[in-house]
């Protein structure tokens, strides 16, 4: 095995031989030394080992600054590449950005093809969000890089100016440094391609939208252009969409036809990655991802039979992969169909497909485990679920938390309580479990202001988690506190327009009788999830006319 020393370790070895060679030579006699060889004296001496050992130390002992300025200085003098990284190394471990950025620029002066050093200095001065200064090693990078290697550096310029804040700024330097290449048969695609993510990163859907039709003449071929079309479908630009269908046409293999189809279902449209999935599965029918999908995309729309046909096609072809990305496949599919039976009343059925998932660890095991409860939660079978987890969950605060709230689902409120109890008692940063009791003492309107005070502990722990807030809003409101009710609850529903929530909200504001916008909300929460168990019981108990 071959072990790269580090640049400290490897100045330190070479002080250290050179002591040990000058304590050990022989004395010789002149005539002896008259029939030596002749020794190559290296360029580095010993004032300049010392001033190296010495930053070393400096850094070793804290004193960053010292060890910097010695090893900055020590570079300069011997020009020695592995003494500038090292200097550029200690800056950055510093935090002191102008530091490295002054190592590196003397590094790229020393060594102007370096790459390595002139990344250096790009990267450092993005780091400081000194884009317009980015520009000329961003070009010199781009004439450094070999033929060869020349479209991936134009690949990764959206993501190395991902963090910089001026983005307009960053999107008009790449294409200044771009603008050689956007006319280079080698080049172009890529390079229109990096420019309309640039320009999406700017919100300009137009221009990057004109980027990737330019990018898709120069080269018909390229995946890049097509690639930033479906991006730009995903972003509710359907003239993009021609580009797509262009090159699936010009296509032979299925890779881009399964990228529309994610497109497509993002965007709920799933009739038409129902007929994308089709016609792969003709074109390939021996693609096992398609057929999950497929079978996937059918399952949700109720389409019991075709889902099973495409499901078991999937199982069939999967089952000849051992890879990981099949094992997850494979227990998507059998989940699915588990939950097929389960639609038909075939439970038992159901529950002995999924205990027939391969498991190779612990962590499958409990996975498998989730699988069935949740199963069996979906239709409401509260009592397999609770004994299934009092069976398996031992010490597992997050099993022992879902069993805690299947006991509230049979009204068993004080074992739900001790179970919630055992998990913040284990794991006292357990921020749901104290949301939980807190919760339900409030939605039970009895012992306030300890519930209060456990969904406080919880938001202490999980201080952006709009559950929460909307607990504490939901408390306040069980307390009379309306004002404070409708501040958090309002707060919640901004972070997370969840139909529980809006339920929430909407009852304060029916309470605090500004019923229209009570409605509104309610209508809201409807469109959102028609049949969330808490607004229809809301709404069954008020009786709003929506």
């Amino acid at each position: 095995m071959k072990f790269l020393l580090p640049a400290a370790r490897l100045w330190a070895l070479r002080l250290a031989l050179l002591t040990a060679a000058t304590c050990t030579l022989p004395a010789t006699s002149s005539a002896q030394a008259s029939d030596a060889p002749t020794v190559q004296n290296s360029s580095m001496t010993g004032e300049l080992l010392y001033e190296i050992l010495l930053g070393e130390l400096n850094v070793r002992q804290g004193e960053s600054v010292a060890g910097f300025s010695l090893l900055l200085d020590a570079a300069r003098k011997s020009n020695d590449v592995q003494l500038y990284d090292r200097a550029v190394e200690i800056a950055l471990q510093a935090r002191s950005g102008d530091g490295a950025l002054m190592a590196a620029r003397a590094w790229s002066q020393a060594w102007p093809q370096d790459r390595k050093a002139n990344n250096q200095v790009l990267q450092i001065l993005l780091a400081l969000n000194q884009v317009a200064a980015s520009l000329e090693p961003l070009k010199k990078e781009l004439a450094l890089a070999p033929d060869i290697e020349r479209d991936n550096v134009i690949n990764l310029m959206p993501r190395h100016y991902a963090r910089v804040t001026d983005k307009k700024r960053a999107t008009h330097v790449v294409e200044m440094a771009l603008e050689p290449y956007l006319n280079k048969t080698n080049n172009a695609a890529s390079a229109w391609t990096t420019v309309g993510r640039m320009r999406i990163s700017i919100n300009d859907m137009t221009g990057a939208l004109d980027a990737a039709k330019k990018g898709q003449s120069a080269d018909t071929k390229a995946q890049g252009p097509v690639l930033l079309a479906l991006e730009l479908i995903g972003k509710k630009m359907p003239e993009a969409e021609a580009l797509v269908t262009l090159a699936l046409r010009r296509q032979e293999g299925t890779e881009l036809a399964m990228g529309y189809v994610r497109v497509l279902i993002e965007l709920e449209r799933y009739t038409e990655a129902s007929e994308q999935l089709q016609a792969i599965t003709r074109k390939d029918p021996k693609l096992a991802d398609a057929w999950l999908v497929l079978g996937s995309l059918q399952f949700e729309q109720g389409q019991d039979n075709q889902a099973e046909a495409s499901l078991a096609r999937y199982v069939a072809l999967a089952a000849q992969d051992t890879t990981d990305n099949s094992t997850r496949g494979l227990t998507q599919a059998q989940t699915r169909r588990a939950a097929l039976l389960a639609r038909q009343g075939k439970m038992d059925q159901a529950r002995q497909l999924i205990t027939q998932l391969p498991v190779h660890s612990a962590e499958e095991q409990r996975n498998r485990l989730l699988v069935e409860v949740q199963l069996l939660r979906d239709h409401r079978q509260w009592q397999a679920a609770f004994d299934l987890l009092a069976t398996n969950s031992g010490n597992d605060v997050d099993l022992m938390y879902e069993q805690a709230m299947l006991a509230e689902k049979l009204d068993r409120v004080d074992e739900m309580e001790k179970l919630l109890r055992a998990v913040f008692s284990q794991n006292p940063s357990y921020y749901n479990a104290y949301n939980a009791l807190g919760f339900s003492l409030a939605d039970r309107n009895v012992r306030l202001p300890e519930a209060k005070q456990l969904i406080i502990k919880a938001l202490a722990l999980a201080p952006d988690d709009p559950f929460i807030t909307d607990s504490l809003g939901w408390v306040e409101f069980r307390l009379g506190n309306l004002g404070s009710a409708l501040s958090y609850l309002q707060k919640a529903y901004k972070d997370r327009a969840d139909a529980e929530i809006a339920a929430h909200l909407g009852e304060v504001l029916w309470k605090m009788k500004r019923q229209e916008e009570a409605i509104q909300i309610w209508r809201e929460g409807l469109k959102t999830s028609p049949n969330n168990e808490t607004l229809q019981e809301t709404l069954q108990r008020l009786k709003p006319t929506l």
